[in-house]
C-alpha cells in the first residue's frame, strides 16, 4: 500500500543522513527573568544590605528569647495572655528570618508589623525585643535597604539617592 502524498522512501534510513541533534537549551534558572539587573541600576538593589542582612540576625536571636519568654510566662497564672503574645512574636519572627535569609532569596516584603510587634512585646519585659524592633524600623528605611525589597518583588527600584555636599 502506497501513499499518494508521501515517497515511498520516507520515514527510511538514509544513508547521507545527518543524525539528529537536540538544539541547544540553557540550564533552567528559576530566578533568571525576575532578578535580572535593571538598566542604569547596574548593582542599586541586586545585592542583599548588611542591614537585611541584621534584621533577619536580629528575627532569630528575637524569635528564641521571646519563645523562651512566652514559656516562662506561661508558668504563671496572670502571665497566660503574655505568654501567648511572646511566643506568637517568636513564631512570626521565625518565619520571617528563615524566608529574609534563605537562599535562593525569596520575594518578601518589609516586615513593620512585626517591628511594631516586637516593640510592643515590651510588656512581656523583653528589652531586646523592642531594640531589634527600633533597630528594624530604622534599618527599613534605608534606601539601599527600600531598593532591595523592590528589587527582590520585581517592583520598580526607587531612583538612587542623590549625592548633596555638606552646606557650609
Amino acid at each position: 500500500m502506497s501513499d499518494p502524498q508521501r515517497p515511498d522512501e520516507y520515514g527510511r534510513y538514509q544513508p547521507d543522513q545527518q543524525p539528529y541533534q537536540q538544539p541547544y537549551q540553557p540550564p533552567y534558572q528559576p530566578y533568571q527573568i525576575q532578578y535580572q539587573a535593571t538598566p542604569g541600576y547596574p548593582a542599586y538593589g541586586a545585592t542583599k544590605p548588611d542591614a537585611v542582612l541584621a534584621i533577619g540576625i536580629m528575627a532569630i536571636v528575637d524569635a528564641v528569647l521571646s519563645g523562651l519568654s512566652g514559656i516562662v510566662w506561661l508558668f504563671t497564672i496572670c502571665g497566660i495572655p503574655l505568654g501567648i503574645y511572646s511566643i506568637a512574636v517568636a513564631i512570626l519572627a521565625g518565619m520571617y528570618a528563615y524566608k529574609l535569609l534563605g537562599n535562593p532569596p525569596q520575594p518578601v516584603q518589609p516586615n513593620k508589623t512585626l517591628a511594631i510587634m516586637q516593640i510592643v512585646n515590651i510588656i512581656t519585659g523583653n528589652i531586646f525585643s523592642m531594640v531589634f524592633g527600633i533597630v528594624s524600623l530604622v534599618f527599613y528605611n534605608q534606601p539601599n535597604v527600600q531598593a532591595y525589597f523592590a528589587y527582590r518583588n520585581g517592583q520598580p527600584l526607587p531612583p538612587p539617592p542623590q549625592y548633596q555636599p555638606p552646606q557650609f
